[in-house]
Protein backbone atom coordinates (compact mmCIF):
# COMPACT_ATOMS: atom_id res chain seq x y z
CA UNK A 1 0.00 0.00 0.00
CA UNK A 2 1.12 3.52 -0.86
CA UNK A 3 -0.83 5.64 2.03
CA UNK A 4 0.34 8.91 -0.31
CA UNK A 5 -1.69 8.08 -3.63
CA UNK A 6 -4.50 10.47 -3.17
CA UNK A 7 -2.31 13.61 -1.82
CA UNK A 8 -3.07 16.37 -4.27
CA UNK A 9 -0.07 18.98 -4.61
CA UNK A 10 -0.72 22.58 -4.39
CA UNK A 11 0.53 24.83 -6.65
CA UNK A 12 2.95 27.20 -5.75
CA UNK A 13 3.67 25.45 -2.25
CA UNK A 14 6.00 22.53 -0.83
CA UNK A 15 4.25 19.68 1.74
CA UNK A 16 5.63 16.85 3.43
CA UNK A 17 3.21 14.85 0.99
CA UNK A 18 5.26 16.08 -2.20
CA UNK A 19 8.00 14.62 -0.30
CA UNK A 20 6.19 10.97 0.09
CA UNK A 21 5.22 10.69 -2.84
CA UNK A 22 7.99 10.42 -4.71
CA UNK A 23 9.74 7.84 -2.67
CA UNK A 24 9.95 3.84 -2.00
CA UNK A 25 8.95 2.52 1.12
CA UNK A 26 12.48 2.74 3.45
CA UNK A 27 13.84 6.24 2.58
CA UNK A 28 15.00 8.89 4.70
CA UNK A 29 16.80 8.56 7.77
CA UNK A 30 13.72 9.34 9.92
CA UNK A 31 10.84 6.46 8.50
CA UNK A 32 7.31 6.91 9.77
CA UNK A 33 5.82 3.35 9.80
CA UNK A 34 2.27 3.01 9.82
CA UNK A 35 0.81 -0.57 11.53
CA UNK A 36 -3.05 -0.37 11.17
CA UNK A 37 -4.01 -2.66 13.74
CA UNK A 38 -5.73 -2.83 17.13
CA UNK A 39 -5.53 -6.46 17.23
CA UNK A 40 -3.10 -5.91 20.98
CA UNK A 41 -5.71 -4.20 22.04
CA UNK A 42 -8.56 -6.45 21.55
CA UNK A 43 -6.47 -9.64 22.73
CA UNK A 44 -5.86 -7.34 25.68
CA UNK A 45 -9.77 -7.03 26.32
CA UNK A 46 -9.69 -3.63 25.35
CA UNK A 47 -11.53 -1.22 23.14
CA UNK A 48 -10.69 -1.15 19.70
CA UNK A 49 -9.92 1.86 17.33
CA UNK A 50 -6.43 2.30 17.01
CA UNK A 51 -6.49 0.49 13.66
CA UNK A 52 -8.18 3.74 12.10
CA UNK A 53 -5.09 5.83 13.42
CA UNK A 54 -1.84 5.05 11.01
CA UNK A 55 -3.64 6.10 7.53
CA UNK A 56 -5.22 9.61 9.37
CA UNK A 57 -1.87 10.25 10.79
CA UNK A 58 -0.02 9.85 7.26
CA UNK A 59 -2.56 12.25 5.73
CA UNK A 60 -2.18 14.78 8.46
CA UNK A 61 1.92 14.69 8.00
CA UNK A 62 1.32 14.87 4.29
CA UNK A 63 -0.26 18.20 4.81
CA UNK A 64 2.63 19.82 6.53
CA UNK A 65 4.71 22.62 5.32
CA UNK A 66 8.24 22.35 3.82
CA UNK A 67 10.13 24.84 5.14
CA UNK A 68 13.18 26.58 6.30
CA UNK A 69 12.87 25.26 9.82
CA UNK A 70 11.92 21.42 8.54
CA UNK A 71 13.16 20.54 5.39
CA UNK A 72 11.47 17.44 4.85
CA UNK A 73 14.92 15.68 3.27
CA UNK A 74 15.54 13.23 5.76
CA UNK A 75 11.97 11.89 6.41
CA UNK A 76 10.71 8.71 4.64
CA UNK A 77 7.86 6.24 4.80
CA UNK A 78 6.93 2.56 5.36
CA UNK A 79 4.08 0.27 5.81
CA UNK A 80 3.26 -3.21 7.81
CA UNK A 81 0.93 -4.90 5.78
CA UNK A 82 -1.84 -6.52 8.39
CA UNK A 83 -5.08 -5.94 6.80
CA UNK A 84 -5.81 -9.69 6.33
CA UNK A 85 -4.91 -10.17 10.52
CA UNK A 86 -6.93 -7.11 11.37
CA UNK A 87 -9.92 -8.90 9.09
CA UNK A 88 -9.88 -11.96 11.12
CA UNK A 89 -9.48 -10.26 14.10
CA UNK A 90 -12.85 -8.62 13.73
CA UNK A 91 -14.71 -11.51 13.73
CA UNK A 92 -13.81 -13.22 16.76
CA UNK A 93 -13.75 -12.15 20.24
CA UNK A 94 -11.76 -16.14 21.91
CA UNK A 95 -8.83 -14.55 23.27
CA UNK A 96 -6.41 -17.51 22.31
CA UNK A 97 -6.97 -16.74 18.60
CA UNK A 98 -6.67 -12.47 19.38
CA UNK A 99 -3.46 -13.26 20.67
CA UNK A 100 -2.15 -15.95 17.98
CA UNK A 101 -2.84 -13.06 15.87
CA UNK A 102 -0.97 -10.97 17.69
CA UNK A 103 2.48 -13.01 17.21
CA UNK A 104 2.00 -12.68 13.62
CA UNK A 105 1.71 -8.31 14.11
CA UNK A 106 4.56 -9.10 15.89
CA UNK A 107 6.29 -11.12 12.78
CA UNK A 108 5.49 -8.92 10.06
CA UNK A 109 6.64 -5.35 12.47
CA UNK A 110 9.63 -6.90 12.59
CA UNK A 111 9.98 -8.24 9.21
CA UNK A 112 9.55 -4.50 8.20
CA UNK A 113 12.11 -2.69 10.89
CA UNK A 114 15.07 -5.10 10.87
CA UNK A 115 16.17 -3.86 7.93
CA UNK A 116 15.42 -0.15 8.72
CA UNK A 117 17.42 -0.47 11.98
CA UNK A 118 20.29 -2.25 10.26
CA UNK A 119 20.80 0.22 8.07
CA UNK A 120 21.10 2.96 10.76
CA UNK A 121 17.58 4.72 10.59
CA UNK A 122 15.39 6.30 13.30
CA UNK A 123 11.41 4.60 12.68
CA UNK A 124 8.91 6.39 14.14
CA UNK A 125 6.21 3.80 14.11
CA UNK A 126 2.47 4.89 14.32
CA UNK A 127 -0.13 2.32 15.94
CA UNK A 128 -1.82 0.54 16.42
CA UNK A 129 -1.56 -1.15 19.90
CA UNK A 130 0.57 -0.99 22.38
CA UNK A 131 1.75 -4.57 21.46
CA UNK A 132 4.28 -3.25 18.85
CA UNK A 133 6.31 -2.02 21.82
CA UNK A 134 7.94 -6.12 21.82
CA UNK A 135 8.67 -5.93 17.92
CA UNK A 136 9.97 -2.58 17.85
CA UNK A 137 12.50 -3.54 21.50
CA UNK A 138 13.59 -7.10 19.61
CA UNK A 139 14.27 -5.29 16.06
CA UNK A 140 16.31 -2.20 17.95
CA UNK A 141 18.39 -4.87 19.65
CA UNK A 142 19.17 -6.76 16.91
CA UNK A 143 21.05 -4.10 15.90
CA UNK A 144 22.45 -2.02 18.75
CA UNK A 145 22.38 -5.02 21.53
CA UNK A 146 19.98 -4.71 24.55
CA UNK A 147 18.16 -1.09 24.79
CA UNK A 148 16.15 0.67 27.29
CA UNK A 149 13.06 1.80 27.06
CA UNK A 150 11.44 5.47 28.08
CA UNK A 151 7.61 4.66 28.52
CA UNK A 152 5.25 7.88 28.98
CA UNK A 153 2.67 5.68 29.90
CA UNK A 154 0.06 5.32 33.00
CA UNK A 155 0.20 1.87 32.52
CA UNK A 156 3.53 -0.47 32.59
CA UNK A 157 2.46 -3.04 30.31
CA UNK A 158 4.20 -5.79 31.70
CA UNK A 159 1.34 -8.56 32.34
CA UNK A 160 1.72 -12.08 32.79
CA UNK A 161 3.58 -14.27 29.50
CA UNK A 162 -0.05 -14.92 28.63
CA UNK A 163 -0.04 -14.92 24.93
CA UNK A 164 0.62 -11.86 23.01
CA UNK A 165 -1.50 -8.60 23.39
CA UNK A 166 -1.10 -5.17 24.12
CA UNK A 167 -0.30 -4.85 27.89
CA UNK A 168 2.29 -7.11 28.15
CA UNK A 169 4.81 -6.20 25.42
CA UNK A 170 7.79 -5.20 27.81
CA UNK A 171 7.67 -8.33 30.12
CA UNK A 172 7.89 -10.30 26.88
CA UNK A 173 10.86 -7.47 25.37
CA UNK A 174 12.45 -8.68 29.00
CA UNK A 175 12.10 -12.20 28.45
CA UNK A 176 13.31 -12.22 25.17
CA UNK A 177 16.38 -10.46 26.79
CA UNK A 178 15.92 -7.34 24.22
CA UNK A 179 14.78 -4.92 26.97
CA UNK A 180 17.09 -4.28 29.88
CA UNK A 181 16.24 -0.91 31.49
CA UNK A 182 12.96 0.17 31.95
CA UNK A 183 11.31 3.35 32.97
CA UNK A 184 7.60 4.62 33.26
CA UNK A 185 7.08 8.21 33.19
CA UNK A 186 3.49 8.72 34.82
CA UNK A 187 2.91 5.51 35.88
CA UNK A 188 -0.75 6.13 37.38
CA UNK A 189 -1.05 5.00 41.78
CA UNK A 190 -4.72 4.44 40.69
CA UNK A 191 -4.19 2.48 36.90
CA UNK A 192 -1.29 -0.45 37.86
CA UNK A 193 -2.34 -3.58 39.07
CA UNK A 194 -0.62 -5.20 41.62
CA UNK A 195 0.98 -7.19 40.07
CA UNK A 196 2.69 -5.37 37.72
CA UNK A 197 3.57 -2.96 40.38
CA UNK A 198 5.69 -5.72 42.28
CA UNK A 199 7.18 -6.68 39.12
CA UNK A 200 8.30 -2.74 38.53
CA UNK A 201 9.76 -3.04 42.43
CA UNK A 202 11.47 -6.41 41.91
CA UNK A 203 12.84 -6.69 38.36
CA UNK A 204 16.28 -5.05 37.90
CA UNK A 205 16.53 -2.24 35.86
CA UNK A 206 13.24 -1.06 36.51
CA UNK A 207 11.95 2.43 37.84
CA UNK A 208 9.01 4.83 37.49
CA UNK A 209 7.53 8.62 38.20
CA UNK A 210 4.03 8.53 39.10
CA UNK A 211 1.75 11.17 37.56
CA UNK A 212 0.39 11.93 41.08
CA UNK A 213 3.34 13.00 42.27
CA UNK A 214 3.92 16.09 40.11
CA UNK A 215 -0.21 16.39 38.94
CA UNK A 216 -1.69 15.77 42.36
CA UNK A 217 0.65 15.92 45.12
CA UNK A 218 3.51 18.81 44.13
CA UNK A 219 6.74 16.57 44.96
CA UNK A 220 8.27 17.58 42.16
CA UNK A 221 7.63 18.74 38.62
CA UNK A 222 6.79 16.66 35.13
CA UNK A 223 10.04 18.62 33.71
CA UNK A 224 12.05 16.52 37.02
CA UNK A 225 10.32 13.61 36.93
CA UNK A 226 11.34 13.24 32.85
CA UNK A 227 14.51 14.67 33.04
CA UNK A 228 15.43 11.82 36.09
CA UNK A 229 14.33 9.00 33.83
CA UNK A 230 16.02 10.66 30.56
CA UNK A 231 19.24 10.28 32.64
CA UNK A 232 18.30 6.44 33.44
CA UNK A 233 18.14 5.16 30.42
CA UNK A 234 20.40 7.70 28.27
CA UNK A 235 23.39 5.39 28.63
CA UNK A 236 23.10 3.53 25.55
CA UNK A 237 20.27 3.47 22.59
CA UNK A 238 16.80 3.47 24.17
CA UNK A 239 12.95 3.35 22.34
CA UNK A 240 10.96 6.07 23.29
CA UNK A 241 7.12 4.37 23.95
CA UNK A 242 4.12 6.99 24.10
CA UNK A 243 0.77 5.77 24.98
CA UNK A 244 -2.30 7.77 24.49
CA UNK A 245 -4.36 6.27 27.38
CA UNK A 246 -2.39 9.00 29.61
CA UNK A 247 -3.43 12.00 27.34
CA UNK A 248 -5.79 13.77 29.07
CA UNK A 249 -9.38 13.34 26.83
CA UNK A 250 -7.00 11.56 23.82
CA UNK A 251 -9.64 8.77 22.55
CA UNK A 252 -8.14 5.59 23.58
CA UNK A 253 -8.78 2.34 24.29
CA UNK A 254 -8.64 3.61 28.16
CA UNK A 255 -9.19 6.97 27.52
CA UNK A 256 -9.56 9.11 30.50
CA UNK A 257 -10.50 13.00 31.43
CA UNK A 258 -7.22 13.28 33.50
CA UNK A 259 -3.79 13.25 32.52
CA UNK A 260 -1.38 15.10 30.54
CA UNK A 261 -1.37 17.05 27.92
CA UNK A 262 -0.26 16.70 23.71
CA UNK A 263 1.83 18.99 24.36
CA UNK A 264 3.99 17.70 26.68
CA UNK A 265 3.87 14.72 24.36
CA UNK A 266 5.82 16.95 22.09
CA UNK A 267 8.37 18.39 24.66
CA UNK A 268 8.74 14.62 25.91
CA UNK A 269 9.27 13.79 22.53
CA UNK A 270 11.98 16.62 21.71
CA UNK A 271 13.67 16.22 24.57
CA UNK A 272 14.24 12.32 24.22
CA UNK A 273 15.57 13.13 20.47
CA UNK A 274 17.99 15.72 22.00
CA UNK A 275 19.60 13.16 24.06
CA UNK A 276 21.17 12.00 20.81
CA UNK A 277 20.52 7.67 21.86
CA UNK A 278 16.82 7.43 21.14
CA UNK A 279 16.46 4.87 18.72
CA UNK A 280 13.19 4.87 17.88
CA UNK A 281 10.13 7.01 18.88
CA UNK A 282 6.43 4.69 19.62
CA UNK A 283 3.16 6.36 19.52
CA UNK A 284 0.75 4.17 20.30
CA UNK A 285 -3.00 3.60 20.92
CA UNK A 286 -4.44 6.65 19.96
CA UNK A 287 -8.06 5.57 18.31
CA UNK A 288 -9.32 7.78 15.39
CA UNK A 289 -11.43 5.09 14.73
CA UNK A 290 -12.96 6.13 18.76
CA UNK A 291 -13.11 9.49 17.77
CA UNK A 292 -16.30 12.14 16.92
CA UNK A 293 -15.19 12.85 12.89
CA UNK A 294 -14.97 15.84 13.07
CA UNK A 295 -12.00 15.74 16.25
CA UNK A 296 -10.49 12.81 14.02
CA UNK A 297 -8.24 15.78 12.09
CA UNK A 298 -7.06 16.79 14.78
CA UNK A 299 -5.86 14.35 17.06
CA UNK A 300 -4.42 12.96 13.91
CA UNK A 301 -2.70 16.05 13.42
CA UNK A 302 -1.42 15.95 17.21
CA UNK A 303 0.13 12.56 16.25
CA UNK A 304 1.73 13.79 13.65
CA UNK A 305 3.12 17.29 15.05
CA UNK A 306 4.49 15.34 18.10
CA UNK A 307 6.64 12.85 15.39
CA UNK A 308 7.94 15.61 14.06
CA UNK A 309 8.91 17.80 17.41
CA UNK A 310 10.99 14.80 17.84
CA UNK A 311 12.86 14.64 14.78
CA UNK A 312 13.09 18.13 15.53
CA UNK A 313 15.05 17.07 18.70
CA UNK A 314 17.81 14.83 17.04
CA UNK A 315 18.69 17.39 14.82
CA UNK A 316 19.43 20.10 17.61
CA UNK A 317 21.66 18.35 19.81
CA UNK A 318 22.75 20.51 22.88
CA UNK A 319 26.25 20.00 22.18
Amino acid sequence: MNPFEAFVPRAGEKRLGDVFQTQTPGQGQFVFVGVPEDIGVRANMGRPGAAATPPAVFAALANFPVNDWFTGDQVGWAWVEVADLQAKATKTTDLAELRALTAEVDQRVQAVLEPLFAAGKVPILVGGGHNNAYPLLVSASKTHGVVHALNLDPHPDVRALEGRHSGNGFSYAHEAKALDRYAVLGLSEHGVNAASLDYLNRQEGCTYETFESWAIRGEQSMDQARERLLSFVQNRPFGLEVCADGIASCPSSAMSHIGWTWLDVAETAYRAGQTGQCAYLHLAEASVGLAEAQAQPALAKSVAYSALQFIRGCQNLPW
